[in-house]
């Protein structure tokens, strides 16, 4: 398969996913994988009888700069972003979830799973969950100090700024985890669906396009992981101009723009193409004059993990109606 690396590898080399790969394919097939430790290397003489089980030994550095060190996988986790409840999920490691933020309802597994809330997370609350280790995205009212505080470890991760970023963080919870090799296969996964989009887009980019996060018309602009599906479908996005990730736009802005496209985030809060349209002056917009204003759902467009693969594929199908049928 050709890779097209201007366009969709711009994150973890393929070849190095590969090469991870290849290391488990080696393993034997009558045993249980295990990942291989950041020195592990490999032996030119027979293994010994009894070998030595390898010791975990992991140090990871959160977005804040500050380093935690893992002697063991976190049995215990309590992960406050819908998006580290997926791709603890997805590597595999669901059972290792105490609690989750309450807005994390994918895979159907964390249903049962105890809900703190996300936006102001309760110290107390947290604490009764018995976690070995939090991971999260924001630090209200000084969580993280009043956690470690009390001993227990905290991971910081900022919110992704490109899918490159997401790769990268699938890696970093695969690797918390103790489950590199998954963590590689999912993102092996991603960019071959990637690339399977990508080496069908047309050489000349792709229609003008305005993302409604919601109906007071914040968008996704440039910095934002949303913004760079976009970039990377080559469509032309309107709140690039902004130079903001989350800028809020004018009616005029937006209509001076005169996308082409118009996909709404917020179809959830009520939000459609018949009420889009009905908006003072919208109806000269082209994409209201040719009934290209399209819903997605927000759960896969605005959580930066394993789905924001499916989103690109839909938004492909929707921004390519002639290519991907």
């Amino acid at each position: 398969m050709k890779v097209l690396l201007e366009r969709s590898l711009r994150a973890l080399p393929v070849l190095l996913v590969m090469a991870m790969l290849a290391f488990i394919a080696c393993s034997d097939d009558d045993s249980e994988v295990a990942s291989p430790s950041p020195s592990a290397t490999v032996a030119s003489t027979p293994a010994p009888t009894n070998p030595t089980t390898v010791e975990f030994d992991v140090t990871i550095v959160g977005t804040d700069g500050d380093e935690l060190t893992f002697d063991a996988p976190p049995e215990r986790i309590v992960a406050l972003a819908p998006s580290f409840t997926e791709i603890f999920c997805a590597v595999g490691a669901c059972g290792a979830l105490a609690a989750v933020d309450e807005n994390s309802d994918f895979p159907a597994e964390v249903e049962s799973i105890t809900k703190l809330s996300g936006f102001s997370p309760s110290v107390e609350g947290i604490v009764a969950s018995e976690p070995d280790l939090v991971v999260i995205s924001f630090d209200p009212g000084g969580l993280k100090d009043a956690l470690e505080g009390l001993g227990i470890p905290v991971l910081f991760l900022d919110a992704p700024t490109s899918v490159a970023g997401v790769y990268d963080q699938i890696g970093v919870l695969g690797e918390v985890v103790g489950r590199d090799s998954e963590a590689a296969e999912v993102v092996l996964e991603m960019l071959l669906r990637v690339d399977a989009v990508t080496a069908l887009l047309p050489d000349e980019g792709g229609p003008s396009i305005f993302h409604e996060l919601d109906s007071t018309l914040f968008s996704a602009g440039p910095g934002s992981f949303i913004a760079d599906v976009y970039d990377i479908l080559l469509a032309d996005n309107i709140a690039s101009a902004t130079g903001s990730p989350f800028p809020q736009m004018s009616n005029e802005a937006i209509i001076d723009a005169n996308p082409e496209v118009i996909i709404l985030a917020d179809e959830g809060l009520g939000e459609t193409a018949e009420s889009v349209a009905a908006r003072p002056g919208w109806d000269v917009i082209s994409a209201v004059q040719t009934g290209r204003v399209h819903g997605i759902d927000p759960d896969l467009i605005s959580r930066p993990g394993p789905r924001i693969v499916e989103a690109l594929e839909e938004l492909a199908r929707l921004l390519y109606p002639e290519v991907f049928e």
